[in-house]
């Protein structure tokens, strides 16, 4: 084909049609998003907007909650807990401590379980304060945001517990999957579908990415928080309609049920 300006214009416009309509992948950003707490109008900010930046409320390169991540917030100190003492696999549900546990998901609860402001925050302009003294369930944030309330996670996704990565038994966090589990009931690596896994060493330092035999989930392996272009609301990394893991139905991505 000969390429005519007219040509290069169509196809530039094609190009810019594809990026605009597909999901972006990871690095989309959050601003104007609900993780963007600079714009929420349910934050009342000390100082109004435009007083702390985008990535204060979770992140800071000085004085961190702790070292990975650079991690700001205040972590809950409430222990999560399923209320059942195992799925009907066998496998045992956790109890995490919100202020210990080293996985991504005590992050996540630090603010979605209402007990810590959404502003309080190790270092902010060198010094800790309170930037925001609002929490799911209150000022405007819909109660069903909030999860773990008081530590009680019953009725929800567990977390912190082992994936069956390959469809074989795995160790994470300390527990084993289940003697009961139907391997074929699983997607061999659901990290392919945009899944998001973690392993860990067995001393407790957890890791994004899945290793044979010791991989589990976290609240982020469904949920993107940064990404904009997530694939559809609450960040997710699937779709809540659907039916079929080509549709990229969320439940689909993990669970191999026959869709």
């Amino acid at each position: 084909m000969k390429w005519t300006a007219s040509t290069r214009m169509l196809t530039l416009a094609a190009l810019a049609l594809a990026c605009s309509s597909s999901w972006g992948g990871a690095g989309d950003g959050l601003v104007n998003t609900a993780h963007d707490f600079t714009s929420n109008p349910n934050v009342t900010l000390t100082g109004g907007r435009g007083s702390v930046g985008l990535c204060t409320f979770c992140h800071t390169p000085h004085s961190a909650v702790s070292t990975q991540l650079g991690w700001n917030h205040t972590l809950s100190k409430n222990v999560f807990d399923y209320g059942v003492a195992a799925t009907t696999a066998g496998t045992p549900y956790p109890k995490i401590k919100g202020d210990t546990y080293k996985g991504p998901s005590v992050k996540c609860l630090s603010c979605h379980d209402g007990s810590v402001a959404i502003g309080d925050v190790a270092s902010f302009r060198q010094g800790a304060g309170v930037l925001s003294a609002d929490k799911i369930g209150s000022n405007g944030f819909a109660v069903n945001r909030q999860v773990g309330a008081s530590g009680n996670m019953a009725g929800s996704h567990p977390v912190a517990m082992p994936y069956p990565l390959y469809r074989t038994a795995n160790t994470y966090n300390g527990i084993t999957s289940g003697a009961q589990l139907a391997a074929n009931d699983w997607v061999p690596d659901p990290t392919t579908n945009n899944i998001r896994l973690y392993s860990d060493d067995g001393a407790g330092n957890i890791v994004p990415a899945a290793k044979a035999g010791a991989t589990g989930i976290e609240c982020s392996s469904c949920h993107d928080p940064h990404n904009k272009a997530s694939r559809d609301e609450f960040f997710l990394r699937g779709m809540l309609g659907g039916g079929t893991q080509a549709s990229g139905y969320l439940c689909a991505q993990c669970h191999a049920k026959g869709y």
